[in-house]
């Protein structure tokens, strides 16, 4: 057996690339050390093979990550080559969705990569703030990790360990691909890093061929971005296991369950996009990143088509024109086109009136026929819109009076109305501006206040938004209004309850957080059954803790156990919801 397998097999028991924990040093610390033309500031984070330090490059005064291989590696020829493989293959890349290297050197023993300085978190710590994603933004990371890894595959590299912690988010919503250190280049047999035979990477989002230690391509990176995209749509991997033997097992031989079994919203054709990604056989998946890009795009469009359909059919007054909030909108034409009429002409109305009074052959003239004309197209359109207006302002207060919190979003109404309730979901996912957003969710049960599991779904959505605008007036007040929904169900008392528990973590009061959510858990005959739910408590949850962090809080060490268990029990709820909706389907 070759030196990179028995490393790689010496610890297959738990998949860890680490040495021995008899061998393994005690932590160092770098800090305030020059490595040739970078002083190292703090550590920010350790990893099986190194340590990745925030350091200055002195020559240019800019910030940058130092990746510095742990001592217990440098004596090992297969990983310093394998430490060297990293840097020179990403080196070949220039993609604004790869995590950029600027050197790779040697000091004093310490061997190190400098790399982009990535401002920001990783998905793994998003998913676990947020729970599953939106899907706009779902869509965003998709298209700019797949358009990464397909620019490596074409290079011929493969990154062998996809997974949400290697996708960095950047505060400006880019998504920069790192970590390529069990890299291969595929169309290089000198590098000899990992051979056929060897299993690296992470089992939760391993390909089935990597998985048995089979030669791979770049379609085994395509399989991990499909459990990733999966992970981020639905909150969960699609395989749990007790160990890495029976997780690797999942992968190798169960069907990929649909995504709408755990998330009925998500579209069909996003589904068998990731289904495809996460084919067992790689002839089977996409071919390519571009060819999965392509169908992308394809389903971005069919998506915005279907959610904008009816918009070309209604016209949105610009914002001088907006109506008050307790008026309807003002059709954009009716009003501006008599007003245009009556200035471009000069007729003066009620003048007209007091001659028709007069009588006579006056009336016969060319000029006063016109005028005539313009007057009766004038009061015409005018009676048209009030007639429209007054119709529009009957229907909304008929809407008011069969669904809740519709003075959230006062001008809902200028939201345009789709074929059904489904594509006014859609709408408020993929078109509304980030602006009117509480209006396009308030749109579905607006419009469509019969389509109760649209609505409901509709509402849950403005709930977190509201919460992430960290408004507690209007979350108050939806919560109220869905208590006294005459449609209402268990879960939408369930969403009323969060929302009170997401408002007192607003106001800082963690503790009663915790004791009402724990209520919430603990009730027998309205169990949480909705993923959605579970992970608006997830959401929250991890906000709290997040809070705790800040200086001067009080209470913190009593309140974060209760806070962790609390998080553990919402998680495993999650888990048993998740395997009976399995078995139900």
């Amino acid at each position: 057996m070759n030196s990179d397998s028995q490393i790689a097999n010496e610890h297959t028991s738990d998949w860890s690339e680490s040495p021995a924990k008899s061998d393994k040093p005690a932590p160092r610390d770098l800090t305030g050390l020059v490595l040739g033309d970078f002083r190292v500031q703090r550590l920010i984070g350790r990893g099986g093979m190194g340590e990745v330090y925030l350091a200055e490059q002195i020559s240019l005064r800019r910030p940058v990550a130092l990746k510095v291989l742990l001592p217990e590696w440098t004596s090992r020829p297969a990983y310093l080559s394998r430490f060297s493989v990293e840097a020179t293959a990403v080196a070949k890349l220039n993609h604004p969705n790869i995590v950029q290297v600027y050197a790779l050197g040697e000091a004093d023993g310490i061997h190190y990569i400098a790399m982009e300085y990535v401002e920001g978190t990783n998905l793994r710590e998003y998913l676990i703030r947020k729970g599953s994603l939106e899907i706009p933004l779902a869509l965003s990371i998709m298209r700019q990790s797949a358009s990464a890894i397909g620019a490596a595959g074409e290079v011929g590299l493969i990154h062998r360990d996809v997974k949400p912690e290697n996708l960095l988010l950047t505060r400006k919503g880019r998504i920069k691909v790192a970590d390529f250190g069990l890299c291969r280049d595929s169309e290089s047999d000198r590098l000899h890093v990992t051979q056929q035979g060897t299993t690296m990477g992470t089992p939760l989002y391993m390909s089935p061929e990597q998985a048995q230690g089979h030669s791979l391509d770049p379609r085994s990176d395509l399989y991990s971005l499909g459990v990733t995209y999966y992970h981020m749509l639905v909150g969960e991997p699609p395989f749990r296991a007790e160990n890495a033997l029976a997780l690797a097992m999942k992968h190798v031989r169960e069907p990929v369950p649909s995504m709408r079994i755990r998330r009925p919203d998500i579209p069909v054709e996003l589904d068998r996009l990731v289904l495809k990604l996460m084919a067992k056989r790689p002839a089977d998946r996409y071919q390519s990143a571009a060819e999965m890009l392509a169908d992308l795009a394809k389903i971005r469009s069919q998506m915005t088509t279907v959610a904008g359909a009816a918009a070309a059919d209604f016209t949105i007054p610009p914002p001088s024109m907006e109506a008050d909030a307790d008026e309807p909108a003002v059709p954009s034409g009716a009003a501006s086109r008599s007003s245009s009429a009556v200035s471009s002409r000069g007729v003066d109305v009620g003048g007209l009136m007091r001659a028709l009074s007069a009588g006579g052959e006056a009336w016969f003239r060319p000029g006063v026929l016109a005028a005539l004309s313009v007057a009766g197209l004038t009061l015409g359109g005018l009676l048209g819109w009030r007639s429209v207006a007054d119709a529009r302002a009957a229907e909304q207060k008929r809407f008011a009076a069969t669904a809740p919190a519709l003075g959230l979003g006062p001008r809902w109404t200028s939201t345009p109305r789709m074929d059904d309730a489904e594509a006014q979901f859609r709408h408020a996912q993929l078109v509304a501006p980030p602006s009117r957003l509480a209006a396009a969710w308030l749109a579905v049960p607006g419009y469509f206040p019969d389509s109760y599991d649209w609505s409901s779904a509709a509402y849950l959505q403005l709930g977190r938004f509201l919460y992430r605008e960290r408004d507690p007036e209007r979350i108050e007040t939806l919560a109220q209004e869905l208590r006294g929904w005459r449609s209402k169900q268990s879960r939408d008392e369930q969403l009323a309850d969060l929302l009170e528990i997401s408002g007192m973590l607003l106001r800082g009061d963690v503790d009663g957080l915790i004791n009402s959510l724990n209520r919430t858990v603990d009730v027998k005959d309205r169990v949480l059954s909705d993923p959605g739910l579970i992970d608006f408590g997830v959401e929250v949850v991890a906000d709290a803790l997040w809070t705790l962090d800040r200086p001067g809080q009080t209470g913190a060490e009593a309140q974060r156990p209760k806070l962790l268990l609390l998080r553990h029990r919402l998680l495993l709820l999650r888990n048993r919801v998740l395997a009976t909706d399995l078995a139900v389907r």
